[in-house]
């Protein structure tokens, strides 16, 4: 007898009620709205990129992201390839090659830098820079 009572007590205590659902809903929604608010409010730049490469704070090189080139630095020792509106290290005489696995990059305020060399790469251009992770 009393296991009965258990049993109908649990099943009681395991319903979805409305206000479950709707409270999934409302989840949901704000989920789904939030998710396209942050898509939306910032989205890559249209406007005219530049690639600006500075050493030891000194800038060397600012070129739009238009033109397909090849940069060199440092006497040749350090080399850039601009191309389809992205730039990337394709050679570096520096020891880990971090900066050359670095890729490409083509977003507003996206950075590679090389440490040994003492070198930033950075892309400029009108708009909101790309956020990638938020932490509180």
């Amino acid at each position: 007898m009393k296991n009965a009572r258990e049993k109908e007590e649990n099943k009681d205590f395991y319903q979805t009620t409305r206000f479950d659902l709707i409270f999934i809903v409302l989840i949901l929604f704000f989920s789904v709205v939030s998710f396209w608010v942050i898509h939306k409010r910032f989205q890559p730049s249209s406007g005219q990129s530049a690639v600006y490469i500075y050493q030891k704070d000194k800038l060397l090189e600012d070129s739009g992201l238009d033109k397909d080139k090849i940069i060199a630095i440092l006497d040749g020792r350090m080399q850039f390839e601009l191309k389809d509106g992205r730039v990337r290290v394709i050679s570096t005489d520096c020891p880990h090659h971090i900066c050359k696995n670095m890729g490409w990059i083509k977003y507003n305020g996206e950075t590679i830098v090389c440490v040994p060399n003492q070198v930033l790469i950075e892309i400029k251009s009108e708009g909101p820079a790309i956020i990638d992770a938020v932490a509180y």
